[in-house]
């Protein structure tokens, strides 16, 4: 135990490596001892792998079940490795064996909004503020849950009763910018800025920025930024790192250059423009990105090679995450490279969609209503529950005479088709689409493409196809603000909740533009 107190002054007076080698000798003389693993981790904890941390804590909780503190630390490193199922049992064991042990109910919380199980997660957090509402952590931690739960007023008030715990509580007012961003509401940038005069280095907070200035047009400024996200996002699955250098305003005459897509399918769609402007300067363009586009971009023009995802990377000078792109080339809103068409279809896959789609009456209009639900991703998946409506809204759309109405919709949501009468449902044939090369060639075959903010928003822009896009109150920051049209896509038409929520008023004013295409097909008598 003494061993233990001297690890402990030691890593108080700023000498970890010192306290490590002492408590390493305290478990090598005492493996029994809890309390030398325990600690051991603690220490360890900001350069050790998470499976070692594991093995620490777990050897602990062997040596001393009761322990509540090592249960919730473990819970945490099991988190880390995202094997959560485990994680929520030791959390739990943790607030049996002390129900009044806030910290056990906050990794709990964690855990259990980690799975997406909102509501009970919501449930420990508030015992964490009865139990410490003294505690910054527990009211923003709640704030958080509530907020992924659509609750925002109560979320704010909980970010306000973090603000009066603690003035200068940096997450406090990063989550109040966040939320009033989220909503759609105005004052993001203040809040924001004074997050990072608290904490310079706070990624997150210079993250929801970048996306405040991006979304206000201000997009020099935004760009930094926004360049943060590399310090906020995981990498992806199958990234698989580049000895090269990253590419940073070098002469890319006779250089290989490849552009790593590292986000979601629109945003490659909407940045892989930037392989033209590469190829220009003189670059040979790799593109890596998901495989479901893979087909697609190799249309692009200047594209040399695409390769998947989670293949390596053929042989290049440099590298570039494509999200970087924009900033890096200063990107203004009077100088968005936007040559449209920069995507194509194969003429005869469109001839063949046009063909099948010819005995259909009227014009034919595209249609996608739901996004990917990301279950996995609460935070994700609050968006999409905020960008995606139910079929059944877009009815008033599906009894206009003189359309026909053809679905674009993947996954589950598609099957909401069959709710309706069989006389208004869509055209469905997306179960013979592979990927956004099918996608792209019947999206050429389509008189209109109307979605909500969607990969497709994107596909049917980059192909210069019309389309209308449904976006939700808060709206992402590359549709801008107080507009109805797009510098990235000069075909897009943009219609916006004017109150959160409110699909049916958007919906109404669909379908009177619909109707005004209707009329104009109509020749005057």
């Amino acid at each position: 135990m003494e061993m233990i107190g001297r690890a402990r002054s030691l890593q108080q007076a700023g000498r970890p490596a010192d306290a490590a080698l002492l408590l390493r000798q305290a478990v090598a003389w005492a493996p029994a001892l809890a309390e030398a693993h325990h600690h051991l981790a603690l220490v360890l904890q900001p350069v050790a792998a998470v499976s070692l941390l594991e093995r620490l804590i777990g050897r602990a909780v062997r040596c001393a079940p009761d322990q509540a503190e090592a249960r919730a630390n473990l819970a945490l490193a099991l988190c880390d490795q995202r094997r959560h199922d485990s994680a929520a049992a030791s959390a739990r064991w943790a607030v049996v064996l002390n129900p009044a042990y806030a910290n056990g109910h906050a990794v709990l919380g964690r855990v259990l909004k980690e799975q997406g199980r909102l509501k009970e997660a919501a449930v420990c957090l508030r015992r964490v503020v009865l139990l410490q509402p003294g505690a910054v952590f527990g009211w923003v931690n709640l704030g958080d849950a509530l907020d992924e739960m659509g609750e925002v007023d109560e979320a704010l008030a909980c970010v306000r009763s973090a603000l009066l715990v603690d003035p200068a509580a940096a997450p406090a007012w990063n989550n109040l910018g966040h939320l009033l961003q989220g909503w759609g509401e105005a004052g993001t940038a203040g809040p924001l800025r004074r997050a990072i005069r608290l904490r310079p280095d706070y990624a997150a907070a210079h993250l929801n920025l970048g996306m405040d200035l991006l979304r206000q047009g201000r997009l020099e400024e935004g760009w930094r930024e926004f360049e943060w996200w590399r310090a906020t996002a995981p990498v992806l699955p199958g990234w698989k790192g580049a000895p090269q250098a990253r590419w940073a305003g070098q002469d890319l005459r006779g250089k290989t250059l490849l552009l790593r897509g590292e986000q979601g399918l629109g945003d490659m769609i909407q940045f892989a423009r930037y392989a033209t402007v590469f190829a220009r300067a003189g670059a040979r363009v790799v593109l890596e990105m998901h495989p479901p586009l893979t087909r697609l971009l190799a249309t692009l023009p200047g594209v040399a090679q695409t390769v998947a995802m989670g293949s390596p990377p053929p042989p290049h000078d440099y590298h570039l995450p494509m999200m970087s792109v924009p900033g890096l080339l200063g990107t203004r809103l009077d100088t968005i490279p936007a040559d449209i068409p920069y995507l194509s279809a194969d003429p005869a896959a469109v001839e063949m969609w046009r063909d099948r789609l010819s005995a259909l009456p009227g014009r034919k209009v595209g249609l996608v209503w739901a996004g990917n639900p990301r279950a996995n991703d609460p935070a994700a998946h609050l968006v999409d529950r905020r960008r995606s409506l139910a079929l059944a809204r877009l009815r008033p759309l599906l009894e206009r005479p003189g359309f026909s109405f053809v679905s674009l919709q993947k996954g589950a949501p598609a099957a909401q088709i069959g709710d309706l009468p069989p006389t208004l449902r869509p055209f469905d044939a997306m179960g013979e689409v592979r990927d956004f090369a099918d996608t792209a060639a019947l999206c050429a075959a389509l008189d209109l493409v109307i979605t909500v903010d969607t990969s497709v928003a994107h596909l049917a822009g980059a192909l210069g196809r019309p389309v209308w896009i449904l976006s939700r109150h808060d709206g992402c920051w590359r549709w801008l603000l107080d507009r109805d049209d797009s510098p990235w896509y000069p075909t897009a038409r943009l219609f916006r909740q004017r109150a959160r929520g409110d699909w049916d008023e958007m919906v109404a004013r669909v379908v009177k533009a619909l109707e005004s295409l209707r009329l104009r097909d109509t020749p005057s008598r």
